[in-house]
């Protein structure tokens, strides 16, 4: 059981200690349909509509996503290769 949990902190948290959006976003959804698979599994009907906690959720993710919790909005940098000129005289 602890190797379970500790495979599943290295997906969630990246080597640099932040957390990994993309994968917490997936679970996220995951977990949306889990349990509604539970609930039709025991013949519960949620009072409120479904589709309105489905698009709650989306708009929770787009959210963090628009604040650099789910995405890194940290630039990448690249480097410049620099040439030699050897000029003629």
């Amino acid at each position: 059981m602890k190797k379970v949990l500790n495979l599943i902190k290295n997906k969630v948290v990246k080597p640099d200690g932040t957390l990994n959006g993309k994968i917490i976003s997936g679970l996220i959804a995951l977990i949306i349909v889990f349990v509604q698979q539970i609930f039709a599994c025991f013949g519960v009907q949620p009072k409120g509509d479904v589709t309105a906690f489905v698009g709650l959720a989306n708009t929770v993710l787009t959210i963090l996503g628009l604040v650099g919790v789910l995405s890194d909005p940290t630039p990448v940098e690249v480097p410049v290769k620099t040439e030699n000129k050897v000029s003629e005289k």
